[in-house]
């Protein structure tokens, strides 16, 4: 329940700023368009806290992803694709899975690593 009010607040919170970025997602290769991306970032413009990044992922299906941050440190994922069950992570800090549901070994890794790298980026740009 504690990370589902804190999910609620970040979302709620007129105050924090928000970021896009669109894009094209290319084969493994990288030489072949296979879908399209729209990521965007909350943040707090003055303290450069990131909140949360949403990554929207549209190929065959489309996959939407929040990863929520509190002090710096990956809390949650929820990874929705349609006509499946939300996958999601419960994490305390950035490696450690506190929690999961619907979402295999393999699935839970992926989106771990996919946190790691945004939250890279995000600072790497401030």
């Amino acid at each position: 329940n504690t990370t589902k009010i804190y999910v609620s607040k970040i979302d709620n919170n007129k105050t924090l700023k928000e970021e896009f970025t669109e894009g094209a997602l290319t084969d493994e290769k990288g030489f072949e368009d296979i879908g399209t991306f729209k990521y965007s970032v909350l943040f707090d413009k003055d303290s450069k806290e990131l909140f949360r990044i949403k990554n929207v992922e549209i190929s065959k299906n489309t996959v939407t992803e929040y990863y929520y941050f509190q002090n710096h440190k990956l809390v949650y994922i929820v990874s929705s694709t349609p006509n499946q069950n939300d996958k999601k992570i419960y994490t305390n800090g950035d490696k450690k899975v506190v929690s999961s549901s619907n979402a295999s070994d393999d699935e839970v890794k992926l989106l771990l690593q996919k946190a790691k790298r945004f939250k890279k980026s995000f600072y790497r740009q401030e």
